[in-house]
């Protein structure tokens, strides 16, 4: 509607004056010309009054039903410009897949296109988890800047609107949150939002994520909502096609993962295996070999077998399942020489959280500590336990051999214990060792629990 103040409403009331000024100056020049003014009868000028003021009204009405029709058609002009910002939106939603490097950045952008393409103020998509309760497992928002989702702290929960659109899987749309019953508030920091449109994502029957609207100048429209339900079918086929995307490029590095591995196992190691026998055979077969010459080609046997552990590790670590620290120790343990005479004592089972990379380095220094129980210390009983504390994991090794005096100051020259001593700075640990002259020897590696904050992988 227009009121007095309008411009369309100026323009109206002169085209009209201009109207019935125009019949009045023909009657006017019609009556001078041809109509002697002695014979002007009063007939004639109520002819010319009713002229005029029929073509007033006249006017009036054509030129109003002329400004609505202009209207309507401007209207539908921004309505078309509006649809074709959406479809321009969706093409640029759909070639994101080739250009972003991953899901998430595909997420990010299909929000950033939304939040201008409906004339919001913020927008979010929420990503659930599967199976179960569906939670909120990731929130991807725009318009809010980094410092005010710090503040407002941990992501939704999915309760309120928010989970209400995940319960009915129907699009909601609302002019006023706060008067929706289920809508719950906001926490602390959070920024004022009023209308809201809420809606799933939906691909071939299965719902990839939600998307959130708020805060439209004026509130978001039935048109809105039909653009937003079309916006909503191409972004799921979006994120979907990432998604598999994603897939195919994690299956060929896998692949090619377990390709290097296959290489390293069939050919280093066994290359690696085989020197390790001719040394022992030279060792077993030579008596003739000076103390200095037997003592260097063991380091070396045993600098190969730590090398071999490396790479089995390393082959786990490329392999797609994950590496359990027991089992890697007894793999080690068994390759290394016989198990007799080793316990391994393990009291709880977060062990299994380990990270490989921590396993790597633990395996390698319990290696280094074995050996040197059994060359140096003669030992026949070792124990090989784990256990932890409320705030770091323990590592032992317990032999019943010879001892000696840790009092002494141990030289550089003593390779093993100077890399078990950095593989553990490696993650913030420490190791100690304890021993006496004819009791034994103990080995002690203690790392912090911040140094393993396994990542648990959650691909979308």
């Amino acid at each position: 509607m227009w009121t007095r103040r309008s411009p369309r409403w100026s323009y109206r009331v002169a085209a009209t004056l201009s109207a019935m000024g125009g019949v009045a100056l023909t009657m006017y020049l019609f009556r001078s010309l041809f109509v002697p003014s002695k014979r002007v009868a009063p007939d004639f000028l109520y002819l010319g009054a009713v002229l005029v003021i029929f073509t007033g009204i006249f006017s009036f009405v054509v030129f109003g039903l002329l400004a609505i029709q202009q209207a309507q058609l401007e209207s539908v002009n921004t309505e078309l410009q509006r649809q074709r910002d959406v479809l321009q939106g969706l093409a640029d939603a759909t070639g994101v897949v080739a250009t972003l490097p991953d899901v998430d950045a595909v997420l990010q952008r299909i929000v950033d296109v939304s939040r201008p393409l409906f004339g919001a103020e913020y927008a979010a998509l929420a990503v659930l988890t599967t199976g179960g309760e569906p939670q909120i497992r990731q929130f991807i928002t725009s318009g809010i800047s980094e410092a005010v989702r710090h503040r407002i702290g941990a992501l939704p929960t999915g309760r309120g609107l928010l989970g209400e659109v995940i319960r009915t899987k129907q699009t909601l749309r609302l002019q006023k949150i706060d008067e929706h019953p289920q809508s719950s508030g906001f926490p602390p920091h959070h920024p004022a939002m009023e209308s809201f449109l809420g809606l799933p994502l939906l691909y071939q029957g299965t719902i990839v994520g939600h998307l959130y609207l708020t805060n439209k100048p004026g509130g978001f429209t039935a048109q809105d909502e039909m653009l937003a339900e079309l916006f909503a079918r191409q972004a799921a086929m979006v994120i979907s096609n990432a998604r598999l995307y994603q897939d195919r490029e994690a299956w060929a590095t896998v692949a090619e993962r377990e390709r290097i591995g296959r290489e390293l196992h069939d050919g280093v190691l066994q290359t690696l295996y085989g020197l390790t026998l001719a040394l022992e055979y030279v060792l077993d077969t030579e008596s003739s070999l000076s103390q200095a010459a037997e003592g260097e080609l063991h380091r070396i046997t045993e600098t190969l077998s730590l090398t071999m552990t490396d790479i089995r590790m390393y082959i786990q670590s490329l392999g797609s399942t994950s590496v359990d620290l027991k089992v890697a120790l007894m793999d080690m343990l068994q390759r290394s020489g016989d198990m007799e005479g080793i316990q391994l004592d393990f009291r709880d089972h977060e062990y299994l959280t380990l990270k490989p990379e921590v396993i790597h380095d633990l395996v390698l220094s319990v290696q280094e500590a074995v050996s040197n129980a059994r060359r140096h210390g003669d030992a026949h009983s070792i124990v090989v336990g784990w256990d932890t504390t409320d705030f770091e994991y323990q590592v032992w090794i317990q032999d019943e051999g010879r001892g000696f005096d840790d009092s002494i100051e141990w030289g550089g020259q003593h390779f093993g214990l100077i890399n078990m001593h950095r593989r553990m700075e490696r993650w913030q640990g420490q190791v100690d060792i304890s021993s006496q002259v004819g009791k034994g020897t103990l080995v002690m590696f203690q790392l912090p629990k911040s140094a393993n904050l396994r990542m648990i992988d959650e691909t979308l």
